[in-house]
């Protein structure tokens, strides 16, 4: 038997030396946890059970389970790009982007660190600092960019 794993540029290649055998269960969950990162829990299953092992994923000392849900209300660092405004908001955790209380600019919700979901030192799950560009406006920039590059030549 042979198996390739693949995550975030990692290779793992296992194979038996026997054509015959299999890779044990356990030695592949193993390759998996090694290649992604991930630490996956293995829960003997009751027979006739369709209850499936639950996954619990951990990346730097990080655990997902310890994320806000999916619209809870997150501390927010606002400094508004439009009008100035500067201060605290909360906004729903998931979202791209907000509007200004104040002007109603969209701004870009950058995540206040490294990972997507954690909080920094002062609590901010997210920094409101940056124009929000959506694809439309993106392609018009880059139109735009485009045809001053023509001109110049």
């Amino acid at each position: 038997m042979k198996l390739k794993l693949e995550s975030n540029g990692v290779n793992l290649k296992l194979a038996t030396t026997d054509e015959s055998k299999n890779i044990k269960f356990k030695t592949i969950v193993k390759a998996y946890e090694l290649v992604t990162g991930d630490e996956l829990e293995i829960t003997e299953n009751e027979p006739g059970s369709s209850e499936k092992p639950r996954e619990r994923r951990e990346i730097n000392n990080y655990q997902e389970h310890d994320r806000p849900n999916y619209h809870e209300p997150v501390k927010t660092e606002v400094a508004c790009p439009y009008c100035g405004l500067t201060g605290t908001r909360k906004v729903p955790f998931g979202y791209r982007f907000m509007n200004c209380p104040a002007c109603g600019g969209k701004i870009f919700l950058n995540p206040a660190t490294e990972n997507f979901g954690e909080q920094d030192e002062h609590g901010f799950y997210y920094r409101a600092m940056e124009i929000f560009k959506d694809d439309r406006t993106k392609y018009e920039d880059d139109t735009l960019f485009e045809q001053m590059k023509a001109g110049q030549e």
